[in-house]
């Protein structure tokens, strides 16, 4: 009998140290918690648009501007998710507790979002029609290229359920 109990506690163990080991493996192949840092940032998308020497320095005001309002956003993302990860690790499940993190994470996420979008209605409020209109065509051209891409699920773009 000891020994079944020790069997399945040996499982159980085995079993939670797999799925913390994988969740952390995931979480720095995402770049961990918020969005992160992407090679070239926003103004690698701008760059095949040829923007004027003013253009250049508006749209660099307006990224500065956006990282004072997103730091804090990110600073709080960062704790919240650090409060998910320790929740259960008693061995409790506290519903409450996890259903307010993730409001909060999702409130966060929601804000990060406005200032995203926010910046780039300003950036493209500082393009003539002709960078707009290659804007968009690089979009194209960029989710062409990628549109078949394999996530983390092993699936392509669009077939992630």
């Amino acid at each position: 009998m000891k020994k079944i109990i020790l069997g399945i506690a040996a499982a159980v163990i085995l079993t939670t140290g797999a799925i913390f080991v994988v969740g952390q493996k995931v979480a720095r192949h995402h770049g961990g918690p918020g969005f992160g840092k992407h090679h070239g940032g926003p103004m690698m998308a701008l760059r095949g648009l040829d923007l004027t020497d003013e253009q250049k320095a508006k749209v660099k005001e307006i990224m500065e501007a956006t990282r004072g309002n997103v730091e804090p956003l990110m600073q709080q993302m960062h704790a919240n998710h650090k409060q998910i990860a320790e929740l259960g690790t008693n061995g409790a499940f506290d519903q409450a507790k996890v259903e307010t993190l993730a409001a909060e994470q999702g409130n966060i996420t929601a804000k990060l979002i406005v200032e995203k979008e926010k910046a780039k209605a300003q950036v493209f409020a500082i393009l003539t029609d002709e960078q707009k209109a290659k804007a968009a065509e690089m979009r194209t051209k960029f989710e062409e290229r990628f549109k078949d891409r394999k996530f983390g699920n092993g699936k392509p773009r669009g077939e992630e359920f």
